[in-house]
């Protein structure tokens, strides 16, 4: 991208994430929550840039072939080796929450012998838009993407899953998964850094119900870095 459109663009994204932090309408009122789970005004902007940033990348994969390329070669490996090390490759049965327009991380899970992948979203353009692209792959008969909100979506039958860091808000979707997920699944959290710490401290609400196994750092941009939590379900 040219420089001074990249400007443009970037200029863009801060005034719109400023305008809506201002504006006060776009953030759960997280004063209601556990006290424990309550976002600084930095951590909100943060996620929204985060949010948005992920989104366009994901609406951009799905337009053009040499973005999906990069996406595929940095993201991608970031999530392959998070299968490796949380040894994601004997389950059988995984569901993604939070799959975006394009479900990066369910079509990595794909490469799983024998695994069935459910990828859910809240938005319904980005569920119609993952669905094209996985019909496209040829992938129906190993990833199924559905229209759902991970802090409500029936949980039988899954040995894994795995929460974007774009899914909000997050203590009400690791509230249903630490109080629903069956017994021995694994729960994979994504979370960027800053916010990453309220993951800790929320999971530490239910260390009789989760336990931790493993944490590992992401890297895929210079301007992307989030950490992974395995947990399991007591």
């Amino acid at each position: 991208m040219l420089p001074v459109k990249r400007y443009i663009l970037e200029s863009f994204m801060v005034a719109f994430i400023i305008y809506n932090i201002l504006d006060g309408s776009i953030f759960v009122n997280h004063r209601e929550e556990k006290s424990v789970y309550y976002y600084s005004f930095y951590d909100k902007a943060k996620i929204k840039y985060s949010n948005l940033f992920w989104k366009i990348v994901d609406i951009l994969s799905c337009k053009s072939k040499t973005v999906a390329n990069i996406n595929d070669k940095f993201v991608a490996k970031e999530y392959a080796n998070e299968i490796e090390v949380f040894d994601i490759c004997k389950s059988k049965k995984i569901l993604h929450i939070g799959c975006g327009s394009y479900p990066i991380t369910s079509m990595t899970l794909s490469s799983i012998d024998g695994s069935k992948i459910v990828g859910i979203d809240i938005s319904q353009e980005a569920v119609d838009r993952a669905k094209k692209l996985v019909s496209k792959r040829k992938l129906d008969d190993r990833i199924k993407i559905d229209y759902g909100d991970g802090s409500s979506y029936p949980l039988d039958g899954f040995d894994a899953i795995i929460v974007s860091s774009c899914s909000i808000p997050k203590y009400k979707i690791l509230e249903h998964l630490f109080e629903n997920a069956p017994s021995k699944c694994k729960i994979i959290v994504r979370e960027q850094y800053g916010p990453n710490s309220l993951v800790s401290d929320y999971i530490k609400l239910y260390k009789d119900k989760i336990g931790v196994l493993n944490k590992i750092d992401n890297n895929a941009f210079p301007t992307s870095k989030w950490e992974s939590f395995c947990l399991v379900k007591k």
